[in-house]
């Protein structure tokens, strides 16, 4: 028989398990947030700071930056799984979408675009320059 009981007890951030002699252990001490609400929590932020006034949108700079976060996430997700097509052809849409957007950036304003490909360390192919 297995010394532990198979059901685990759940208190808020602890997992904790009953031994056989009605003893209790500590067996995870901390549990992290779950990816997608860290995700979500990381694009508001990053939203918040391009934003160029209340109630932006719509501008390339919050676009580009939404992307950028949901692009870093999808290619963590990819590494891990590289079979998920669905989500590498999702990876590709948005890729191209922000390549289109960063291309209507430079041509509006090259100063904006050069700041934000700083800011968010992307790289600019050719075709941007």
């Amino acid at each position: 028989m297995n010394a532990f009981i198979q059901t685990p007890i759940t208190l808020k951030n602890v997992i904790i398990k009953k031994t056989r002699n009605n003893q209790f252990t500590n067996v995870c001490a901390q549990i992290s947030s779950p990816q997608p609400y860290i995700n979500s929590k990381q694009i508001k932020e990053v939203r918040e700071k391009y934003r160029i006034h209340e109630k932006d949108t719509g501008s390339s700079e919050y676009q580009i930056a939404a992307l950028s976060v949901r692009i870093a996430y999808m290619t963590a997700h990819i590494k891990k799984n590289p079979k998920d097509f669905s989500s590498t052809r999702g990876l590709i849409a948005m890729v191209s979408a922000r390549k289109k957007l960063l291309k209507y950036l430079r041509s509006q304003s090259k100063e904006r675009f050069l700041n934000i490909c700083v800011n968010l360390k992307i790289r600019i192919q050719k075709d941007l320059q």
